[in-house]
């Protein structure tokens, strides 16, 4: 018992990481049905300004409300959060499902060569070959079906890689090794967040509000809860007492993921394929850790992060 707690509190940060990534892969089914009763402007204000509300309602109750302290780390982070969301919301409109998931599963190979260029260590060739596997298993599960011709969508959706994986690496920066409060920082994310999201789409959700159903509501609760304050919260806090290259590791398995829910939830089908690549996945999700973890450890450079602790 003495002994299991220990691992458990070691694994604590990938847990989380993975349950983001599933909490995100179901969210394509969800924010599809909603924009189709709607708008992707309106989904993203809906998703975001009743999060932004409840996590100031939440700062606020707090004993030290202190919140300018992540003022400038908060705007930052959300500019990079918005950005990759607009680019991946309008993207999947224009090219393939296939395509999008393959392209942005390019953050997994962009993010440690942002870390590495950035903290000037070498990533080690385990965790390099680790990544590496993780990408072929995410284009074995995903690319059942071909991949199209290269299109304006690809383009954004590349640029949606490359921004989540700035995000990322910002993250790290400015959490690991560091006293920060996750949540203020979360807060500030995003309340920027919802007051970009509320300038673009605000007049089109305004429009649509009247017509939600409860199922459309159910939704909104959903992407609030899980996929905005939960999901952003677990991130930053499990990219505190991680990397960042492991966080784009586990984080981009979340085409998996959707695919799962479509094959769960929508019937369809992967092949053998499909499930090869599901298992190639996690032999390299396994792998990682391993690697990552001695990566860490080895580094003098790197400031140790400390053991996972409740939310500030």
């Amino acid at each position: 018992m003495t002994s299991a707690f220990p691992r458990l509190r070691r694994a604590l940060p990938d847990l989380v990481l993975l349950v983001v990534a599933i909490m995100w892969g179901g969210s394509y089914l969800a924010t599809q049905d909603l924009a189709a009763a709607s708008s992707a402007a309106a989904v993203m204000c809906a998703r975001f300004l009743p999060s932004a509300a409840i996590l100031l309602c939440v700062h606020l109750a707090r004993p030290q409300f202190r919140l300018r302290d992540s003022a400038l780390p908060g705007m930052m982070l959300g500019t990079l959060r918005a950005a990759t969301i607009a680019l991946e919301t309008i993207g999947v409109t224009l090219t393939s499902a296939t395509n999008a998931g393959l392209i942005i599963a390019l953050s997994i190979l962009l993010t440690p060569i942002l870390e590495s260029a950035l903290t000037k260590r070498r990533l080690s060739p385990s965790l390099v070959a680790s990544i590496l596997l993780a990408l072929i298993g995410i284009m074995l599960l995903v690319g059942g079906q071909s991949f199209s011709e290269f299109n304006l969508g690809d383009g954004l959706m590349l640029a949606a890689a490359a921004t989540r994986a700035l995000l990322g690496v910002a993250e790290a920066r400015f959490t690991v090794g560091k006293n920060a409060d996750v949540l203020g920082l979360t807060t500030m994310e995003i309340v920027f967040g919802a007051a970009i999201f509320a300038a673009w789409g605000g007049s089109s959700l305004l429009e649509h509000l009247p017509d939600f159903s409860a199922a459309n509501w159910l939704t909104i609760g959903y992407l609030c809860l899980g996929c905005t304050i939960f999901a952003f919260l677990g991130q930053l806090w499990a990219t505190k007492h991680t990397s960042a290259s492991r966080a784009g590791m586990l984080l981009g398995t979340e085409p998996g993921w959707a695919l799962l829910v479509g094959v769960l939830l929508a019937g369809e089908r992967i092949g053998a394929l499909g499930y090869t690549g599901a298992a190639v996945l996690l032999f390299a999700t396994w792998w990682g850790a391993r690697a990552e973890r001695r990566w860490r450890a080895s580094g003098p450079s790197r400031p140790q992060a400390p053991a996972p602790v409740a939310y500030k």
